[in-house]
């Protein structure tokens, strides 16, 4: 079982039932999805899964035959495409870094005219407010869900920033990030679909994996020890979940909300979505400032440290995306 066995699987299912037919308008959206997730891949240079799933059964190329035959064009790749941009070696302590450039931007006074900012601001209401609850914002992609939350005062909101940068530094394994997400797609490939019997599978694989990688653990417990309320819930842009199904696995407090997740999850994780337009989750994470504006350095002392872009331009264009807060 794996991540490349499951979705040879998945998609091969999904061929088999809907090629050499007429497909309803539903049908017709699910294969969009379904090759969207494919696209996605490769916008972000992620090429081996698409290069599997073409070799043994040509699945991208009959995907869009599937839509060709029923007179459908596939959903394009239309977000903006972010220039390359360099960072400062000097390093900024996360959250007093937020603070300083949530207070620019507001001097700034300037406002993104992007539409999907206020796709983003929904889902952020719809996520809403409790003072026993505490919110973990997991950036890049969360960020401006955090500010959102810190504009209105709401307290115990943490950023944290545990991406694929800081797994692989903090373990010194490569791809750390997807030894953690195995276990998820181990889990549907072995039927797994209500969530409370994929959580517990993916939770005794989870803590395996995190017994052979014990500064990775230590630091997780450590972060999740520090907060004092009984609830925490984790806010992510979505499609695995891999982070907060991790963090789950090590505290029962933990809950979380997603805007979108992969179709194939879309049953598993019903109750923790906002919606189930995957086709919308590049525009979510293609932000300049969820994807440019800063990078993980480091972490110690439990703290976050980032590097700042030094591209003016994507400093102007992340305070205006702020400014819809």
């Amino acid at each position: 079982m794996g991540i490349v066995s499951f979705h040879k699987k998945y998609y091969l299912g999904k061929l088999e039932e809907y090629e050499n037919r007429i497909l309803s308008d539903a049908e017709l959206y699910d294969v969009k999805q379904l090759l969207k997730v494919l696209d996605d891949l490769t916008d972000e240079g992620y090429t081996s899964l698409n290069n599997a799933l073409e070799s043994d059964f040509s699945c991208l190329t009959r995907l869009r035959s599937v839509l060709q035959k029923n007179e459908t064009i596939p959903f394009p790749v239309d977000h903006e495409k972010l220039p390359n941009t360099a960072y400062s070696s000097r390093e900024y302590e996360l959250e007093d870094l937020l603070e300083d450039l949530i207070d620019e931007a507001g001097k700034k006074g300037s406002t993104s005219s992007n539409p999907f900012l206020k796709e983003i601001y929904r889902y952020c209401e719809w996520v809403g407010q409790d003072d026993d609850t505490a919110y973990v914002f997991l950036l890049r992609d969360a960020l401006l869900p955090y500010i959102f939350f810190k504009s209105r005062g709401v307290k115990n909101i943490c950023p944290w920033l545990i991406s694929r940068r800081f797994l692989e530094d903090v373990t010194k394994t490569e791809n750390m990030d997807e030894e953690l997400r195995l276990p998820l797609y181990e889990a549907l490939e072995s039927g797994h679909t209500s969530f409370d019997t994929f959580s517990s599978f993916c939770r005794e694989r989870i803590l395996k994996a995190l017994d052979n990688h014990q500064e990775l653990k230590t630091i997780l417990l450590d972060l999740l020890g520090s907060i004092k309320q009984n609830r925490i819930m984790v806010i992510e842009s979505g499609y695995m979940g891999t982070i907060p199904m991790t963090l789950k696995s090590l505290d029962d407090r933990v809950d979380f909300r997603m805007f979108t997740t992969a179709p194939f999850l879309y049953k598993t994780y019903q109750d923790k979505l906002f919606c189930r337009r995957y086709e919308d989750l590049r525009s979510f994470e293609t932000l300049y400032s969820q994807d440019l504006l800063l990078r993980y350095s480091s972490y110690r002392n439990e703290r976050f440290y980032v590097n700042i872009s030094k591209d003016e331009f994507v400093k102007k264009k992340s305070f205006m995306e702020f400014g819809q807060n």
